[in-house]
């Protein structure tokens, strides 16, 4: 087991400063044009429904497999560390395919609020009724911590959860650049029934929650950047999002791991059971990051290719740490997936 320091001695991070790229895209005459053309493509997809949103999706997935080499074997990368007794054709696959899924996220953004405005939801999900488990636990009016993941689109599950009537759902959210596609997603967020913070006031906004007893929504990914506390995935020591964990046994201990997968490949969507959990309040933070380590572990082996391989999950570079994504062009197997362990032991 790699060292875990405690979430307390984490170093502050200097601010970086925002790249040249973004301060343009925030300068209001490219934020208007990029709003109004992005607004015209949303219509575009949409204009036919689900089906014809995703066969859009579908061909841009197929230009960013064949033409972004970097996502490309990002995603190659990651699969090949993760599942590496698996064939090597079966491992491309779940690359490609997770690419797919990735461009299937941001039309379902985009098919909100067609679809799941004024309750009309329904019809594209199945599972988890009010009599559900999970649906009584967040119904107990009870501070409580909703984690999720880059996995399937764990965000149309909130609209389940939001339509039977209890305080909605508070959904904590970094700031995305473009800002016209960050005020789409916020728009889709909305659409389900949640209560959006970005990201830069996210400790406030769980206080909050935590003092009214509502329940927070949360995805919780690696990288947790270089100085974050370790814990594994998939066998790999990389470093975590863990300072929720403290908020969270302060708040009452009580967490709930969701996930809901797209059934196959087409708009609709069915939820995976529920995991939920109560810790004391002297519960080290990184045994709340294991838990929810094995349950997000258990929902990827149930769909890998629902999972979003393009993100540099294992890029914190601790002093001694072998790079997860040198000679990023070449495919690993297990003694390459072995010799990084090594080094992160």
């Amino acid at each position: 087991m790699p060292h875990c320091p405690a979430v307390a001695d984490k170093p502050k991070k200097k601010k970086k400063k925002k790249r040249l790229g973004s301060r343009l895209l925030a300068a209001w005459p490219l934020r208007m044009f990029t709003e109004f053309w992005l607004r015209v493509a949303a219509f575009g997809a949409t204009l036919f429904g689900p089906h014809w949103a995703y066969f859009w999706a579908r061909v841009v997935a197929w230009f960013g497999w064949t033409f972004l080499a970097r996502l490309r074997n990002t995603s190659l990368r990651n699969v090949d560390l993760c599942f590496p007794d698996k064939p090597l054709a079966e491992r491309t696959r779940i690359a490609k395919t997770s690419m797919r899924h990735f461009c299937f996220l941001f039309a379902d953004y985009m098919l909100a609020p067609r679809c799941f405005s004024r309750g009309r939801g329904t019809r594209y999900i199945s599972g988890c009724e009010k009599d559900d488990p999970y649906i009584q636990w967040v119904g107990e009016g009870k501070a409580a911590f909703i984690l999720a993941a880059h996995f399937g689109n764990w965000e149309v599950g909130t609209f389940n959860v939001n339509r039977f009537g209890f305080a909605p759902l508070m959904v904590i959210a970094k700031p995305v650049a473009p800002p016209a596609l960050g005020k789409l997603m916020k728009r889709a967020r909305q659409v389900y029934g949640n209560e959006v913070h970005e990201n830069k006031g996210g400790a406030r906004a769980y206080a909050r929650a935590l003092r009214e007893n509502r329940s927070v929504g949360v995805l919780v990914d690696q990288n947790g950047g270089d100085f974050a506390p370790v814990e594994t995935f998939f066998g790999i020591p990389c470093t975590w999002q863990a300072d929720f964990a403290r908020l969270a046994v302060r708040g009452g201990g009580r967490i709930g791991h969701a996930a809901m997968v797209r059934d196959g490949e087409r708009f609709h969507f069915k939820y995976l059971p529920t995991r939920l959990l109560a810790y004391a309040p002297d519960t080290p933070p990184m045994a709340i990051v294991a838990d929810y380590r094995d349950s997000l572990q258990n929902f990827i082996a149930q769909a890998p290719e629902q999972y979003l391989w393009a993100h540099r999950r294992f890029k914190a570079r601790k002093p001694g740490w072998g790079d997860a994504y040198a000679d990023l062009g070449t495919r690993w197997g297990k003694a390459e997936r072995d010799a990084l362990i090594a080094s992160r032991v």
